[in-house]
């Protein structure tokens, strides 16, 4: 809290309880006056988020870098950007809101500009006659603040609230007023006109502001939500908006099918496509900067009989994450895994289906290894994440440029560790096994079931078995599952049938997120993996020498200590973090 010896007119500040709703925000602002505030280190101090050395040493980067004490705090790791946000509540005597629930005002979204809201992350939350109080994540912003003023021409008050949840409200309450935006201001031809355009009307049609502006919407807005791909299907008569959140479909809207051209002419000058082809499919890319990251846009276009369908995958180009136990390794095998990464020659292989998280687990791994000062280079198709450190190249197959050429240029280039995007032919494996055996690292993914049958895999792919016998060292198999929303869980109902392939007892008792507000009614809060790990032994390498079929291999690997995935699931869904329904999603 503020010092003594700070003006505090009336009750003090409840900065840091998070406000949820338009009646307590009225409430608080006539309760609590503003007060003048302690500087955000003291603040921190007094909340005991930080240490005296700590901010320091804060001040002393502040020097150099010119950068806010926050900002640096956060970089250097000593506090999150919630905590940052609670302090400048306290410092600016200004309310905390939490926007995930709450009901803001239409009239003050009328306020404020969509484009404008988007670009300065802004959202405006309630209108009372001449007052408009506006959520921020920095009220210090004079320019921001001055520009607000000017468009709006009321008296501003503001309150605090995370960039995040900025960026969700404003995707949830601006998205139908720029659709609407774009059908008003759209010159369109009516449907039951021939539509014919050459590619020169075609263009000013893909660029026609509204329409611009709409598809950066979309794009920002899946961002805010955390998707993975953005959907853009025709109809009959409309076109579905949906966005992979989680490994989940949601229904996000549907709009016009009159804007379904304008919108592929528009995403197509986005991926450099070609923008008079309607009957072939199409692939681009892009890339795109929102929210202090940088995401790259993977664009495939196909033409289907109600119209083109387009299919964006996002990919965040800044690995975040940064060791194995935040992507769900524990105990042995988080040590396991870690004891196989400090090895100097050898290959390991994570193995599962698509969109099982094996980049993530391998960029993990990587960032683990390159603290230790080791000339890492990766070869993918494509390049998914960029990591400070590492030699990242991309294949081109339209050059010819392959895996297996890579990897034979590679290994004149001095590595320590290489990562292969995928073993996808006989040559790549070859190489791979050379690599191992001639003192490399070598980490790469193989589109298997099981860990057992990754094993017997390399052999039927071409690589003899005395080669993989003393080339490779461990194979990871995983699945990624959906966590239940700690907010709405309830008890699961499960189906006999279900039980007794899983082998779980009728009375017991797991759970499931049922949906909330704060899930965006999926019941689904993030994604986490699940695995088994196999790790070569002496006696898995006899049976390898024996030719034996993948299920001794398997049945061997679980008496030298492997848990099976299933397993794996099973353990995580009755610690409730999972619903016994995603095991049996998963179940091998």
């Amino acid at each position: 809290m503020a010092n003594p010896q700070h003006l505090n007119h009336g009750p003090q500040c409840r900065c840091t309880d998070p406000i949820t709703n338009s009646a307590e925000l009225r409430k608080h602002q006539q309760d609590f006056y503003k007060f003048t505030a302690s500087p955000l280190g003291e603040i921190l101090l007094e909340l005991g988020l930080v240490k005296p050395e700590q901010i320091s040493s804060a001040l002393e980067e502040q020097k150099v870098s010119h950068k806010r004490l926050g900002e640096i705090l956060i970089e250097q790791g000593v506090v999150s950007r919630d905590d940052v946000l609670r302090g400048l509540c306290q410092r600016f005597g200004v309310p905390y809101v939490n926007l995930r629930q709450f009901d803001v005002d239409p009239k003050a979204v009328a306020q404020v500009p969509g484009h404008f809201a988007r670009k300065h992350l802004v959202m405006p939350l309630l209108l009372d006659q001449d007052r408009l109080l506006v959520a921020v994540t920095d009220p210090s912003d004079s320019e921001l603040i001055n520009m607000l003023r000017f468009m709006t021409g009321k008296v501003l008050e503001f309150c605090i609230a995370p960039s995040d949840d900025i960026a969700y409200a404003i995707s949830s309450y601006y998205g139908g007023q720029e659709m609407q935006s774009a059908l008003d201001d759209l010159a369109v031809f009516s449907s039951d006109e021939p539509f014919h355009v050459d590619a020169d009307s075609e263009e000013v049609l893909g660029n026609e502001r509204p329409v611009v502006q709409l598809v950066q919407s979309v794009i920002s807005d899946a961002m805010a939500r955390r998707a993975s791909d953005i959907h853009v299907r025709p109809r009959e008569s409309v076109v579905e908006l949906y966005f992979r959140v989680d490994g989940v479909m949601q229904h996000i809207r549907s709009f016009n099918k009159k804007l379904l051209p304008a919108v592929v002419s528009r995403i197509k000058i986005v991926g450099n496509m070609d923008i008079s082809e309607h009957r072939l499919p199409q692939d681009g890319r892009s890339r795109i900067h929102y929210l202090d990251k940088t995401v790259d846009l993977r664009i495939s276009i196909i033409p289907t009989v109600h119209g083109e369908s387009v299919v964006i995958r996002l990919l965040d180009t800044q690995f975040a994450l940064k060791d194995l136990e935040a992507l769900g390794f524990e105990g042995r095998d988080a040590e396991e895994l870690r004891h196989l990464l400090t090895r100097n020659n050898g290959i390991f292989l994570v193995t599962g289906p698509t969109g099982s998280g094996k980049s993530t687990t391998l960029y993990t791994a990587l960032d683990h290894i390159r603290s230790s000062n080791v000339n890492i280079i990766t070869v993918e198709d494509p390049v998914e994440y960029h990591v400070d450190g590492i030699t990242q190249i991309q294949v081109n197959h339209e050059t010819g440029y392959s895996f297996a050429r890579a990897l034979r240029h590679i290994l004149r280039h001095d590595p320590d560790v290489i990562m292969v995007g995928e073993i996808r032919d006989e040559e790549t494996a070859k190489m791979a096994v050379e690599s191992a055996l001639t003192g490399h690292l070598v980490l790469s993914t193989l589109h298997t079931n099981d860990a057992a049958t990754t094993v017997t895999r390399l052999i039927e792919i071409g690589v003899e078995p005395y080669l993989v016998n003393s080339s490779l060292i461990g194979v990871l198999a995983q699945r990624l599952v959906r966590c239940n929303c700690v907010h709405c869980m309830q008890e699961e109902k499960i189906e006999l049938s279900v039980r007794k392939v899983l082998g779980v007892s009728e009375d017991e008792v797991f759970y499931k997120g049922v949906g909330c507000d704060l899930c965006h009614n999926t019941g689904v809060s993030g994604r986490m993996a699940v695995y088994e790990l196999l790790v070569m032994t002496p006696d898995l390498r006899k049976l390898l020498a024996q030719r034996v079929p993948a299920d001794e291999i398997g049945e061997q690997a679980i008496r030298d200590g492997m848990t099976p995935l299933t397993e794996s699931a099973l353990k995580v869904a009755r610690s409730r973090k999972i619903p016994l329904s995603e095991v049996y999603r998963v179940r091998l």
